[in-house]
């Protein structure tokens, strides 16, 4: 009688749970925000000062804006992502009207307009996106109208030439004083953007006038496996 020789069966690895991602990514956003206040705390430490009542108030809504985002974030990362990939335009939308929900006052009103086209991306991509996208609006609100103007700020999404995505958010404000250093006077928020866009793989860059601040995020083709954008 014949041997037939031994076959192991095949290890079939278990589809990745969307729930499971999601709370791990989460995870590390809570890690990141816990750094982030502390080092809130460092810099109110070396506060020559005390704090204005507005500096106090926008201290805690930036702190509000950024549990709300990762909340927000949470939901988004928890949904079905199909084969990995989600448009990135109405989760946008449903981030900022957080933001605004968050942010906004009788005292500082804000209006956001969506335009451009639409941005396939990944779904490991969206935290760091969402993430730059709260910096910027926090940012927005201490330095784009600092006489309480209603704050008008947009955002587009677009397909770059060479396959890659460019992601704009800009703000109708006064812009940024004459030898305004980002690294400097931003601080905090700016190591944050800066950090993120490096794990994207992107860059990013801002630009200022009498018309207000844009902020750019690129991400080259490279950035973006996989992905066909149509």
């Amino acid at each position: 009688m014949d041997i037939l020789p031994f076959r192991s069966p095949q290890f079939v690895p278990a589809p990745p749970d969307p729930v499971a991602e999601a709370h791990h990514r989460i995870a590390n956003c809570l890690a990141l925000l816990v750094s982030t206040v502390r080092m809130q705390t460092v810099s109110v430490k070396k506060q020559a000062g005390p704090f204005s009542t507005i500096e106090v108030r926008q201290m805690l809504d930036g702190i509000s804006a950024r549990i709300g985002t990762m909340s927000q974030l949470h939901r988004i990362l928890s949904r079905p992502g199909g084969d990995g990939v989600i448009f990135l335009k109405p989760h946008l939308k449903e981030v900022t009207d957080t933001l605004v929900a968050t942010l906004a006052s009788p005292e500082q009103q804000i209006r956001v307009v969506h335009g451009g086209g639409d941005c396939l991306v990944e779904m490991r991509q969206v935290q760091p996106i969402v993430l730059i996208l709260c910096e910027i609006f926090i940012n927005a609100m201490k330095y784009a109208h600092p006489a309480g103007v209603p704050l008008v700020m947009t955002v587009d999404c677009e397909r770059a030439a060479e396959g890659g995505l460019v992601l704009s958010i800009s703000d109708d404000g006064v812009g940024l004083p004459e030898g305004f250093e980002p690294g400097k006077t931003l601080g905090i928020g700016f190591k944050v953007m800066n950090s993120l866009a490096a794990e994207l793989g992107g860059e990013l860059q801002m630009r200022s006038s009498d018309m207000g601040v844009t902020f750019r995020l690129s991400l080259p083709a490279a950035a973006i496996p996989g992905i066909k954008l149509a």
